[in-house]
């Protein structure tokens, strides 16, 4: 699993970030078993601190990488860190060689890396989206929490108390058995996390425009025939503006393509601000818009419109103007291709009449 996470880190976009810190916190556990393992056959350095740092550590980079996945800033600074683990080592250290007790490392071992998963636990709640891979998660970290408190009980009320890690204890075999499922299945649900953020921007980038992050527009087509199904089914009314920016060659020419790149995306950042949370501000190509209207009749517009030429007089540190067209759906007679249509004559009407203009049809 962890060459797994590995291989995905590599191939996933660089905005999809976290999977080389699971990797590698998989990879951690996993070599810290060998070390438990060969108990009493390499010095108690290796067998019980170091095993026992590497399984904390292991959980500190799942937390790591949830949180560089979902680009949540460590709300710990690194001294703090340092003491954390400090002190997680000086007692093993101190419990280990000064006065060796097994019940005691296993409650130390039981509260720090609760702590650390609980941590998780609240970042994976408030951060990750409500996918089915996030519930898993919650799921598996869930179950590592629940055991390391009951552990942490038992061994304060003195049931099974435990003469090693391998003990045959029930409490001590379920203890051990829980993150070997715990750990995989939580792995697993980070890979589907991270493969629906991947499925999501896939989709968002087919959608969308990528310099001004407008509909693109086939989505735009899209949008407004489901637009106008709606207004067929339930009688709502629906409006477009065509927007073209006016003599954007002559911006290109004079500033160059990249300026004009500029200009396209402060018009797409003003110009989206300007409409509601249910309009739509799509791209048709190159300096034409197309700003879907729902619920909106052709007066209603109007003032959308006047919105847009305030907001061009914002505009920097190119100064910009639009000429719009207007056209409202007319009801079942009425077809895409004629609503279209006639906000391009709209238009047309606005750039005759001197440009940064407005007009209905």
């Amino acid at each position: 699993m962890s060459v797994v996470l590995l291989v995905i880190a590599k191939t996933f976009p660089k905005n999809i970030q976290g999977l080389r810190e699971w990797g590698l916190s998989v990879l951690v556990i996993a070599l810290a078993i060998p070390l438990f393992v060969a108990r009493d056959l390499i010095p108690d350095l290796f067998s019980i601190v170091l095993a026992n740092l590497m399984l904390l550590a292991g959980f500190m980079m799942m937390n790591a990488g949830t949180r560089k996945f979902s680009g949540v800033p460590p709300r710990i600074n690194r001294a703090t860190l340092f003491w954390f683990v400090l002190a997680y080592v000086s007692l093993f250290a101190w419990f280990t060689y000064i006065q060796p007790n097994a019940v005691i490392r296993l409650a130390i071992l039981s509260l720090f890396t609760l702590v650390v998963i609980l941590n998780h636990l609240i970042l994976v709640l408030k951060a990750l989206p409500k996918t089915t891979g996030r519930h898993i998660m919650v799921f598996s970290l869930a179950v590592l929490i629940g055991s390391r408190v009951l552990r942490l009980g038992g061994l304060m009320l003195g049931f099974e108390q435990p003469t090693g890690i391998f003990d045959a204890s029930t409490s001590q075999l379920l203890y051990m058995a829980l993150p070997s499922i715990m750990i995989p299945l939580g792995t697993i649900s980070f890979i589907m996390v991270a493969s629906e953020k991947l499925r999501q921007d896939l989709e968002f980038i087919s959608r969308h425009d990528d310099l001004t992050q407008c509909l693109n527009k086939k989505s735009a087509i899209e949008e407004l025939k489901r637009e106008i199904a709606r207004s067929k089914r339930h009688g709502n009314k629906l409006t477009i503006m065509l927007i073209d920016l006016d003599k954007f060659k002559d911006i290109n020419d004079t500033h160059g393509h990249l300026a004009g790149d500029m200009v396209l995306v402060d018009f797409a950042d003003k110009g989206k601000k300007s409409l509601r949370e249910t309009d739509r501000l799509t791209r048709f190509g190159g300096d034409e818009f197309v700003a879907i209207l729902p619920d909106t009749d052709l007066e209603h517009a109007k003032l959308v419109a006047t919105r847009f030429h305030e907001a061009a007089k914002k505009s920097q540190p190119i100064a910009w103007s639009v000429s719009i067209g207007i056209s409202e759906w007319l009801g079942n007679d009425d077809s895409l291709s004629a609503l279209l249509t006639r906000g391009d004559k709209a238009l047309y009407q606005s750039k005759t009449l001197g440009r940064s203009q407005t007009q209905a049809i």
